[in-house]
Order: C-alpha cells, then structure tokens, then sequence
C-alpha cells in the first residue's frame, strides 16, 4: 500500500526508521512538500513543531481483497476417505481454481471452500505434472479471479504474501516473507525461494506481491532429499514398527509437519493455458 502525506509549509517532520523492507520516498513532482509512505505512516506526537511518524504494516484491505478467491481444497479417495488438503485459487477467469498437481493427483472427489461458503465440488480439467500445477473447474460464477502481476517487476528481494490453509485449518492464513532467490534448474525451470513459513497444505496457494497480485504458486512438497521422502510417503503404515509404534507413521507425521524455514513456488507464468478449453 502506498500512501501520500503532505506536511503544511515550515513543519518539520522526523521519521522512526522504518521496519525491514520499508521505505520513505519523496514524490517526484511534490518532491518539496510531500511524502510516500510505504506501507503505511501513523502520527506518533509532535514537540515544538516537529512532528514524529513511525510505519507499521497493515494488510487488512489487501486479505479483505484477496479471500473471497482462495479456496481451501479437500480431496477424497476412492474409499470416501479423506486423502489430504491443499489451496488454491481463482485464476484467469471465474470458475477456474488453480492448485498443484500432488493436491489432487489421486483424487476420487474433490471439494472446494472458499471462506464463508459451502464446499462444493470440482473436476480436474488440466495436469502439467512437470511443474505441478493443476487447474479445476467449479461451479461458481460470482467470485472474481486474483490479478496477475507483470513478470518484469518480480525481482529478488521483493516483499511478498501467501495465503491458504496451512496444516488442515479451515481458516484462511497468510503470512509474509521476502523472495529470497530466484533459481534455474538444469534445463531452465525458474524456481523461486521463499523466505516464509510454508507448511504442508500451503500447496497451491498463490505467492503474492503486497498488494495481492499473483506472481508464483506456492509449493509445500518440494524438498531436498525429495526421492528419498517420497520413498517414505510411499510406504505402507504398519510396515516398521518398534515396541508397538509405528514408526512410518511417525516418518510422515514428520515430514508432513518440519519447517525449515524456507519455501518454493513456480512462476505464474507456468500456470497452464485453459482459454481453449470448452467449459
């Protein structure tokens, strides 16, 4: 959020350092007499005519904005057992939910969540399991698709927000971080790093520039070691066990749940082409 503050001739004005990632701009054109606050400036006190200002981050507009399009994801296996949880979130045009491709890959039903509303269902309508994204389709014409930020400005360093349901919760949470890396892969795939809390059902919520603009999804599962885990997530619980303790169990547990306080997401610029698709 970027805010303008004029002070009236002959104040002076003093500013608080600002938190990390935050700044004081001049205006350009009011370069004189008026300030950008960035995010957002709170009158402190004032002595004789000096007036104090410290910045504070705010994201209550941009969630208001933004929540009404993410949507919690359950997914259900062919037994009506519940298989696991994931985000995602309206894309491109309404009606359209993008997520990655593990949140949904074995799934025999689908349900979607947004915030306030009834689950309803959703179908797979296109898989790209080389970056692991997926979108569906839903019933659901009155709820608008998040924006897209220009790939030119998405820059290492940058702040930025997710929002999804982490860890099962049914409530929407967004946390914040910086982009920390953006990285290339042997034959070219941009990856980007994030210097945020990510945990296991944040897969497919979408990773965001301050003002709610969608630049990357958000991806839980990608780790290092990742044959390795998969190997683990693969095996059958009972299948090790010691004085009556399932230890895979406990294996999956952990890998559900550690942080290591670092996280991925793909490229926006990835999410799969759906406009010819006949709906």
């Amino acid at each position: 959020m970027v805010e303008h503050w004029s002070p009236k001739p002959g104040m002076r004005v003093r500013f608080l350092p600002p938190p990390l990632g935050q700044s004081y701009r001049l205006c350009g054109r009011f370069r004189k007499n008026c300030y950008q606050r960035i995010p957002q400036v709170r009158f402190v006190g004032q002595s004789k005519k000096c007036y104090t200002f410290y910045t504070y981050m705010d994201y209550s507009r941009v969630i208001e904005k933004i929540k009404s399009s993410i949507a919690l994801i359950v997914v259900i296996d062919k037994n009506n057992q519940l298989l696991g949880t994931g985000s995602g979130f309206i894309f491109g045009k309404r009606g359209i939910l993008v997520t990655c491709n593990h949140v949904v890959k074995d799934a025999s039903v689908i349900l979607v969540k947004f915030p306030e509303a009834a689950p309803i269902g959703a179908k797979v309508i296109i898989k790209d399991e080389e970056h692991d994204l997926a979108l569906l389709k839903f019933d659901d014409e009155a709820r608008e698709p998040l924006e897209i930020q220009e790939i030119s400005s998405v820059k290492e360093g940058i702040p930025v927000l997710f929002s999804g349901y982490p860890l099962s919760v049914e409530h929407l949470t967004t946390h914040q971080g910086i982009l920390s890396a953006i990285t290339k892969d042997a034959i070219g795939a941009t990856t980007y790093l994030i210097d945020g809390t990510v945990n296991s059902g944040n897969s497919g919520c979408p990773l965001m520039t301050e003002d709610g603009k969608v630049i990357g999804v958000v991806n839980a599962k990608r780790q290092e070691s990742k044959n390795l885990l998969e190997r683990v997530e693969n095996m059958q619980l009972g299948a090790l066990a010691l004085h009556g303790v399932d230890i895979v169990e406990i294996y999956k547990a952990l890998i559900r749940n550690v942080q290591l306080g670092i996280g991925y997401a793909v490229p926006a610029s990835y999410i799969p082409e759906h406009k010819e698709i006949k709906l």
